[in-house]
């Protein structure tokens, strides 16, 4: 059983006219050289269907009710897949993995936790990355890239600037529960037209899907 609800564009950080859409497809091609799209999404017929467009547009997507009071100590497996269509991946920056949580360090009391998949390296991020295919990134992997926003960052030494592991920004923040959201974010540092899926958080899969979301169990 497949359903929209608790899931859907998170619009208090949501800027500008950008667009998510359950879709059918899209269909990878199983190289850069293969004219023929017909390599399907990870899970199912359809995903999310994310546009971003340049300059102020930004767009969250994720579920407000089900994670709230997770600790994030909780949290052992999270991976997802991502669609980029497009012909060069030059100066395109892919969909990430926002937390917003309770830090439980300092004075202040939310912070989110961001995935940066440009910056992490293989095995949490492919290598290569490449065009018009279904590619996966595991956010929770050696090799990851994570920082907290705003003063939590600079405190726990997980900021933008001087990212950590997924590991790392955990034992950092040992009593952080998820207040919030979980799910994803693309900013408007450039354009983005193109899906994710497969999102897994522990051993749950929530697959997007053309009439809703699906929970299922980890296949790929």
């Amino acid at each position: 059983m497949c359903s929209a609800e608790k899931w859907g564009i998170i619009g208090r950080n949501t800027l500008g006219g950008p667009n998510a859409v359950y879709r059918v497809g899209p269909y990878g091609r199983s190289s850069t050289n293969n004219p023929s799209a017909n390599v399907p999404p990870p899970y199912g017929i359809g995903s999310l269907g994310i546009i971003v467009g340049n300059g102020t547009d930004r767009i969250a997507f994720g579920n407000e009710t089900d994670f709230a009071e997770l600790p994030i100590s909780d949290l052992t497996t999270l991976k997802y897949w991502v669609f980029t269509g497009a012909n060069s991946l030059t100066g395109v920056t892919p969909p990430t993995i926002n937390i917003e949580v309770d830090p439980n360090v300092g004075s202040v009391n939310d912070t989110t936790l961001v995935y940066l998949p440009d910056s992490s390296v293989s095995p949490s991020a492919p290598a290569p990355r490449l065009p018009n295919t279904w590619q996966q990134y595991d956010a929770s992997a050696a090799g990851s890239k994570w920082y907290a926003s705003g003063a939590t960052g600079s405190l726990i030494n997980c900021s933008a600037t001087s990212p950590c592991s997924f590991d790392e920004i955990k034992a950092r923040m040992p009593e952080a529960v998820i207040t919030y959201s979980l799910g994803f974010s693309k900013g408007s540092d450039n354009a983005f037209i193109g899906a994710v899926d497969g999102l897994q958080v522990n051993n749950t899969v929530y697959d997007f899907e053309p009439l809703g979301v699906c929970k299922t169990t980890p296949t790929v």
